[in-house]
């Protein structure tokens, strides 16, 4: 039994690696000049914080369809990512704090997804544009009204590069 055990313990000393690691520069925010007169949800003709959620769109209680409102402004994002193919968005998608949190991560994918397949149909190519659901975990705003839940059911885009 005792040999076992030392066997055991120099295979678990040899057995663990060093890992190296490599320092890696703190990341700038760029900003882009986005100069198209096409009503695009970012901002025209400025420069534009690509850390910044420049557009925001809501949704419904428990919903992961688009709303009406939101249509032109999408259809002008993807005028400027097909006119910009080396530009990745990023799409996150939020929920407000009802309902369980597995729920809400799901639901919070698919607002991100709906956003997506949206620019995909209207001829963004899909691989420009990354999705993630983060449920009730980012809230905009705290409170448990009917005002806190509307600003918190969202998807933000944000531009990589």
């Amino acid at each position: 039994m005792k040999y076992i055990a030392i066997i055991f313990s120099l295979v678990l000393i040899f057995s663990c690696s060093s890992v190296s690691l490599e320092t890696v520069e703190d990341q700038k925010t760029k900003t882009v000049d986005i100069t198209n007169n096409q009503k695009s949800g970012f901002t025209v003709g400025e420069d534009l914080d690509l850390g910044d959620p420049s557009v925001r769109i809501y949704f419904n209680y428990d919903d992961d369809k688009l709303r009406e409102e939101s249509l032109s402004e999408l259809l002008g994002i993807s005028r400027v990512l097909r006119d910009n193919p080396s530009f990745i968005l990023m799409v996150e998608g939020h929920a407000d704090e009802r309902g369980s949190r597995e729920y809400n991560l799901a639901l919070s994918e698919r607002r991100a997804k709906a956003v997506k397949d949206f620019l995909s149909s209207s001829g963004v190519s899909s691989f420009n544009i990354e999705v993630v659901g983060y449920g009730e975990e980012r809230p905009v705003k705290i409170g448990s009204n009917e005002e806190s839940w509307a600003l918190n059911r969202r998807a933000e885009l944000f531009l990589l590069k």
